[in-house]
């Protein structure tokens, strides 16, 4: 399962940009609903890094990965950081996160991200 945090209309712009081929469902969480339900993405967009560093360690009991729309330097928080960089979507890693997650990252997506940068 897909989970935007606390942002119905990120939820609802996703659920209608997927194709009838997504085996994963999207769905908006609150920060209580989380242990819940077992998220294998929680996409973070209005909390500030240390929210969401708060929130990955005391809610998310299970393996996840943690997106942020608004963590430009990705040093706390999720573990994949989106930003604008010249017209285009590009992507940051805050390893010590990924490790955290408990979530397996290809090594090649690692590599990609240090592309993006420079």
């Amino acid at each position: 399962m897909i989970c935007t945090l606390n942002n119905p209309p990120l939820s609802d712009q996703l659920t209608k940009a997927s194709n009838s081929y997504n085996k994963y469902r999207i769905k908006n969480v609150s920060i209580s609903e989380i242990k819940k339900t077992n998220c294998n993405v929680i996409i973070f967009s209005g909390s500030t890094p240390k929210e969401e560093q708060f929130i990955l360690n005391s809610h998310v009991t299970f393996p996840a990965l943690s997106i942020s729309t608004n963590n430009l330097h990705c040093e706390v928080g999720s573990a994949i950081c989106l930003y604008k960089k010249k017209n285009q979507i590009s992507f940051k890693i805050n390893l010590e996160s990924v490790n955290q997650s408990r979530v397996y990252i290809d090594p090649r997506i690692l590599l990609l991200a240090k592309e993006s940068e420079q």
